[in-house]
């Protein structure tokens, strides 16, 4: 086989790997369309009903305050692992509040100041929850640091990205879609989500198993010179969300901004 002859099968290969990769979307995009003409159903019922009863639609949860700061029954659980393993004696202001909304499988969006400890808000819950925690991260320099401390505490975490070997990569792809292997927290940036069919592919088979625990979006908006790439990127994170359904109550949606 000479020269041309190798390069028409490999491309062959990446070109029959993408059309599986494409029927595979297509496949979960008919579902969510499917997911929605029966939630536009129940919705019209439901407005038709109510104007027929003459009583205005009201939703109670939405004038519902949750008291965060209450007791909870993973407490005990999660001061043991927050002494214990991040060795931290005492929550910073905000913190228990912010762990048990996202414990309770609430949606958060975190505001805080540089230094008010924004990476234990998902990390802990990432610990207490089974599963794999997704976090996206803006900086490779940040990741790995992250994941250099996090690996130091003994805790299970890995990162995707670029400079991540052949073998770390199976490896977290088998962790992904069949469960083997240890990990917790998988560290990755917003171009493997907006650039990797295969990722994204192994990402929503493992939600589907139902071993997502959490998704953290990790923002540092003073980042002025790639702040618009970080944006984009992110805004084709939450179409993908939504077009795999990734509700809060199966994944709880946590996004984390830096004020400096």
């Amino acid at each position: 086989m000479d020269a041309q002859d190798q390069a028409i099968l490999e491309e062959l290969h990446r070109v029959e790997v993408e059309i599986e990769d494409v029927q595979v979307q297509i496949q979960m995009l008919l579902e969510q369309q499917e997911k929605l003409h029966e939630r536009q159903s129940e919705l019209k019922t439901l407005l038709e009903a109510c104007k027929g009863s003459g009583d205005p639609v009201t939703d109670d949860a939405s004038t519902t305050v949750e008291n965060w700061s209450g007791q909870f029954e993973w407490d005990s659980e999660a001061d043991d692992v927050r002494f214990n393993v991040f060795g931290i004696s005492t929550y910073r202001a905000n913190q228990r509040e912010i762990v048990n909304a996202i414990m309770s499988g609430r949606d958060v969006l975190v505001i805080m100041a540089a230094g008010g400890g924004k990476s234990l808000c998902y990390q802990l819950p990432a610990i207490l929850r089974d599963g794999v925690a997704l976090v996206v991260s803006p900086l490779l320099s940040l990741i790995q640091d992250q994941v250099m401390g996090l690996t130091a505490l003994g805790i299970p975490v890995h990162m995707l990205t670029s400079t991540t070997s052949k073998e770390d990569e199976k490896f977290i792809y088998r962790a992904l879609e069949k469960g083997e292997g240890d990990l917790k927290l998988l560290y990755v940036t917003p171009e493997k989500i907006s650039k990797s069919k295969r990722f994204m592919s192994k990402l929503e088979k493992c939600h589907r198993a139902g071993c997502l625990s959490l998704i953290s979006i990790d923002v540092c908006i003073f980042l002025k010179k790639i702040i618009i790439f970080i944006l984009d990127s992110e805004v084709r994170l939450s179409i993908s969300v939504l077009s795999f359904s990734w509700l809060s109550i199966v994944v709880g949606l946590v996004v984390l901004i830096q004020m400096c």
